[in-house]
């Protein structure tokens, strides 16, 4: 006889197959479908899961094995989420073992094209929480980081450095951002004071609010007072509607009034009332507007040296510079002109250059020597030039803008290496280690003691610096 019971168990667990297989193909079709990368890997990074959409984003071929993590582009897991968890202000172990989602962005190189991918990790369990899966979403963001450093380009960055004197006003910028002090920021043009003047308003409580910036020397006189107050419609000649002014907009934010010193005397004791009382009136009407703002002050010239030729108010002053901060000149923390470069070329491959930029000993040799009194501007704008006019991405000194090799081919700023007498008692190794430790030397006092530079100077990595000065008992 057919046992009746056995037969409809055994179609219901065909049928409860065919149901999960035919839920898991479509499940399958619809995360291809999706323009992100999924991939599922175990703790150790075995892969056992991963859509279409991976290959194409890390440009792996058809015949390109995707088994392991370590075959997505090579990239570095343990160190790179251990840098996420740092980023995250956490440590490595505990952000692991923990549930939370790890987010970090790559640059990569996916076969000729370079793409800037965002990571999304999170570990997932079982029921009964014996088995453990990492899931990864991958997300192409290139079109948005170019869009973004092309957009940024005009501005260098002032806030990448390794220099004491500059981290020191990284400090201090931080600790007087929670106040409401006025703040005087005081630099030689392209010193990156527009950077800092964002650091305050960015820590400060008031970043939910805008940072209102005014370049006092870009805005004619005559239109300065309706720049900053506003006008009502007809209060002069062309006034057609009414318009708000810089300091009603930036009523709980920040001002940042750069180059101030450009403002006419006139202008300056009406500037001075609104700033203490924090109220004015618009051109045009008698209604007084009360306003809460953050002042912070930028300027490129010495306040104090104009307040002694009568062009600058001393009261004024004095309101507006209750915490004053100098920024220092690139001339001074030449040890940042690497660092700078590093970060001006990322930045040009993100806004689309290939990302094969060499620059050789001799043209190092010529940034470092440079004076810059452009400071930052005009190092960001040397960088560019250079990668522009670079031979199949080496870039040398003529691919330099012509400043800066005027400049180099000036005998009086290169300090020549005075290499000690060697010896015929001694071998040839003898003499060689001789004349390696003064050029270990020589470079390193160029560097003013950065190891980074001192390398750039010698056309070598710091490890390999670091070895040499060992050898030569200099570390």
């Amino acid at each position: 006889m057919i046992d009746i019971a056995a037969a409809a168990t055994t179609r219901n667990t065909r049928s409860t197959v065919d149901y999960l297989t035919t839920t898991h193909e479509v499940l399958e079709s619809i995360i291809d479908q999706i323009n992100d990368g999924i991939v599922i890997a175990s703790p150790e990074g075995k892969i056992s899961y991963y859509n279409n959409m991976v290959r194409e984003l890390f440009g792996l071929s058809s015949e390109s094995p995707v088994e392991n993590l370590k075959d997505l582009c090579g990239i570095n897991w343990s160190r790179r989420l251990a840098r996420a968890a740092i980023d995250a202000g956490g440590d490595y172990g505990t952000l692991v073992a923990s549930d939370r989602t790890i987010h970090f962005e790559e640059k990569i190189h996916a076969g000729d094209s370079i793409r800037f991918l965002e990571f999304t990790i999170k570990r997932l369990f079982s029921h009964s929480r014996h088995h453990e899966v990492r899931v990864i979403v991958v997300r192409d963001v290139s079109a948005r980081r170019r869009l973004e450093a092309t957009l940024q380009s005009g501005g260098a960055c002032g806030l990448i450095s390794n220099s004491p004197e500059m981290l020191k006003v990284f400090e201090k910028a931080r600790q007087v951002a929670s106040s409401d002090a006025s703040i005087m920021l005081q630099g030689e043009s392209g010193t990156g004071k527009s950077c800092v003047a964002r650091l305050i308003h960015e820590q400060s409580s008031r970043n939910r609010y805008p940072l209102i910036e005014v370049n006092c020397a870009a805005v004619p006189s005559t239109l300065l007072e309706s720049e900053f107050f506003g006008h009502t419609k007809g209060a002069f000649t062309g006034a057609h509607d009414q318009r708000q002014g810089k300091f009603q907009a930036a009523d709980h934010g920040t001002l940042l009034l750069d180059e101030i010193g450009e403002l006419p005397l006139h202008l300056q004791a009406k500037i001075l009332h609104a700033i203490e009382d924090r109220r004015f009136q618009m051109l045009g009407s008698n209604e007084t507007l009360n306003v809460n703002f953050r002042l912070v002050s930028a300027s490129n010239i010495n306040l104090r040296e104009a307040i002694d030729s009568n062009l600058f108010r001393a009261d004024l002053y004095y309101r507006i510079s209750v915490i004053p901060i100098t920024i220092p000149p690139l001339r001074e923390r030449i040890s940042d002109v690497p660092l700078l470069v590093n970060h001006f070329c990322d930045d040009l491959v993100a806004r689309g250059h290939k990302d094969n930029i060499k620059i050789t000993k001799a043209a190092w040799q010529a940034l470092l020597n440079y004076p810059w009194p452009g400071n930052i501007r005009e190092l960001n704008n040397a960088v560019e030039h250079g990668v522009i006019c670079s031979d199949n991405g080496v870039v040398d000194v003529d691919s330099l803008p012509q400043d800066i090799q005027r400049f180099g081919r000036s005998a009086s700023v290169v300090v020549t290496l005075q290499v000690p007498e060697t010896s015929p008692d001694k071998s040839a190794e003898e003499n060689a280690q001789i004349i390696q430790k003064f050029e270990l030397q020589d470079a390193m006092e160029k560097a003013h003691g950065s190891k980074t530079v001192a390398a750039q100077i010698l056309g070598i990595d710091r490890s390999t610096l670091w070895r040499r000065m060992q050898k030569a008992g200099l570390a």
